[in-house]
């Protein structure tokens, strides 16, 4: 895939075309070695038929983009001037790749260092995400080191806004896989189920499906809501609840949602069998793929 950059200057409203290959960033950038600035990634799925694309939950995307900003006391992102540089590298693609119908952006806001800055790529869907798509994944439950609904008492932590500063979660997916699993569950200190890495968990119990409520300390999802507004036409329920292990292990199903992967199912945890529902697991990813 063509890698397409759009570097953008909050302070001039300016958005130009740049070259991902070449260094852009310097090393002295608040967000390279303080991890001081937020990110979202959004999935872009093109029509075959009419050949219009759709951005996945665009509006919602931005709504959590200002949340972050606001968290972090960054100016508020001018929604004319990230729109601009989001369609600018869809266009790009679309140009330089016709036969590209499914491909991410991520557009990034750092504090910088005398001014703020942002930009914007062009990120492939590889072989592993259509992979656990179609196969579903296995991970472990890993402590995420405080108790649940911390985040209310101690703002500061940035539990919730969608920072930069991802060692953290990178790490887990590592850990997960030196464990023979694919990716790692987050439970808080005192056993409330929290989140991936950079998904978030839904299960199936009966006719409800049931998420961790955002505020017990893990990030609100864009796709998880965007499931959750189409619950009803599945016939089911959805509500937020504060899950235990043996929850998960108990459900009717449960799969990990983000913009990327969409919603693939989870097929074990910590080693015991999770019940499929591989026909619900279709019907997500088709919700999912409408936007």
């Amino acid at each position: 895939m063509t890698d397409v950059l759009v570097l953008i200057d909050p302070t001039a409203a300016a958005v130009e075309l740049a070259d991902l290959t070449l260094p852009q960033l310097p090393v002295d950038d608040l967000s390279a070695h303080r991890g001081d600035g937020i990110f979202e990634t959004v999935l872009v799925r093109v029509d075959e038929s009419s050949d219009d694309a759709t951005v996945v939950s665009r509006e919602r995307h931005f709504a959590r983009f200002r949340t972050s900003a606001s968290a972090l006391d960054l100016p508020d992102p001018d929604p004319e001037l990230w729109d601009r540089a989001l369609d600018t590298v869809i266009a790009e693609v679309r140009a330089t790749q016709p036969e590209r119908v499914e491909f991410g952006v991520r557009y990034s806001f750092s504090r910088g260092l005398d001014s703020p800055r942002g930009w914007a790529f062009s990120v492939p869907i590889d072989e592993s995400v259509l992979q656990a798509r179609a196969e579903g994944i296995a991970a472990v439950s890993l402590d995420r080191g405080y108790d649940a609904y911390l985040g209310s008492k101690a703002p500061w932590l940035l539990i919730g806004a969608k920072t930069i500063s991802y060692a953290i979660n990178q790490a887990a997916g590592r850990h997960a896989r030196e464990c023979g699993a694919d990716d790692a569950l987050f439970v808080s200190h005192d056993g409330v189920v929290l989140e991936g890495p950079t998904s978030n968990l839904i299960i199936r119990r009966g006719d409800r499906l049931l998420t961790p409520d955002p505020t017990a300390g893990l990030l609100w999802g864009t796709t998880q809501r965007l499931i959750f507004d189409h619950a009803e036409e599945l016939g089911l329920r959805a509500d937020y609840a504060d899950l235990r292990l043996q929850d998960v292990f108990a459900a009717d199903g449960a799969w990990f949602v983000s913009s990327m992967r969409t919603a693939v199912a989870l097929t074990s945890l910590d080693g015991n069998p999770v019940t499929r529902d591989d026909e619900l697991t279709a019907q997500l990813q088709r919700i999912i793929g409408r936007g």
